[in-house]
């Protein structure tokens, strides 16, 4: 139980948000703009009990709406609110901190695009290529193509 004083506090609520792995996995495929249930599954890897669990927290928390595409069977869509959206700075820092401080031998998976200037830039709030600030309606994350060569070179040897 958490004391009024910690409720008080914004990191608190927004860290119970979105403070999950699997929420900030969904939110990464929600930026790429992928919306379909089949589609989060497959690019976060998340079981379907935890994809729906954390889509209905998202949902619940005004960050994601749910919009049906197809009757029979019933099928929806997801999309980032306008609150949803706000995450984007934040999203972009964590990649910088991941980067900067938890170095991995392998690519990174994704890819920004600034297009404005259309050239790739470190994650952040401001272009590495043209210095002007980054948005939702002027970045793209697009998927590494060395992280998709290097995921299906493990896939050989492992088989």
């Amino acid at each position: 139980m958490t004391k009024p004083s910690q409720r008080a506090c914004p990191v608190v609520r927004a860290a119970s948000l979105i403070g999950d792995e699997w929420v900030l996995l969904i939110l990464r495929e929600l930026f790429k703009r992928s919306h379909k249930f089949d589609e989060l599954q497959k690019a976060t890897g998340a079981a379907t009990n935890i994809l729906t669990n954390r889509l209905k927290r998202m949902v619940d928390g005004g960050i994601v709406v749910k919009l049906p595409y197809q009757e029979r069977p019933p099928r929806f869509k997801y999309r980032l609110t306008e609150a949803g959206l706000g995450l984007l700075p934040l999203a972009l820092e964590l990649m910088r901190y991941g980067e900067d401080w938890m170095p991995c031998p392998q690519p990174t998976p994704i890819l920004l695009r600034h297009l404005s200037c259309g050239q790739i830039t470190r994650p952040g709030q401001i272009c590495t290529a043209c210095g002007e600030p980054l948005a939702v309606m002027n970045l793209r994350m697009e998927d590494n193509p060395a992280a998709v060569v290097e995921e299906a070179e493990l896939g050989e040897i492992q088989d």
